[in-house]
């Protein structure tokens, strides 16, 4: 019984601590993420691949509903427009789910999975905001002042934050 509340809180709790960490280390370093190179550390969705990730299919449930529902306060936080990333943070979960079948679970493959995540949320946010006009420069400069640096930082973000995200995670299924 502690185990499944441990379980059910440890995910929910991460996911608020990421989506906070990710506003203040974009309000703390602002003048160097959005200079010539924009960078956004997306710490929201590294929360949530790794929940893919490690917790495999008997949380699916609770993995969608949390991605829905974070992604409608991300967009209201962050975008000022509900819609966004409401869908595509559950999109990235499901995503993830299908890559998981095809993958083996180490560091390489899910490397390879998050980098196809984080261009699917690069790519559609982008896409997104521009058919929301929320967004105004050309896809050649955001492929090329934009893109770029935000999935290097991720990739840092991830291959630095995966084995003690892991090992959070294995400690809190296995314990009795």
């Amino acid at each position: 019984m502690k185990k499944q509340i441990r379980q059910q809180l440890l995910f929910p709790s991460g996911l608020i601590l990421a989506f906070f960490l990710e506003g203040i280390i974009m309000k703390l370093f602002s003048s160097s993420l959005a200079g010539t190179f924009p960078m956004v550390p997306y710490l929201t969705l590294l929360w949530l691949i790794d929940g893919t990730l490690f917790w495999g299919s008997q949380h699916a449930r609770m993995l969608y509903w949390a991605a829905f529902l974070m992604g409608a306060w991300y967009d209201s936080y962050f975008i000022g427009v509900i819609g966004i990333y409401m869908f595509i943070f559950p999109l990235v979960v499901y995503v993830t789910r299908l890559l998981l079948v095809y993958v083996d679970e180490n560091l390489i493959g899910a490397t390879m999975i998050y980098l196809i995540d984080i261009i699917i949320v690069l790519l559609l946010g982008y896409a997104g905001g521009r058919i929301g006009h929320l967004v105004y420069f050309s896809g050649i400069h955001f492929m090329a002042f934009a893109f770029g640096p935000t999935l290097g930082l991720n990739l840092i973000l991830f291959l630095v934050l995966y084995y003690p995200i892991k090992r959070l995670f294995e400690f809190i299924n296995n314990r009795s």
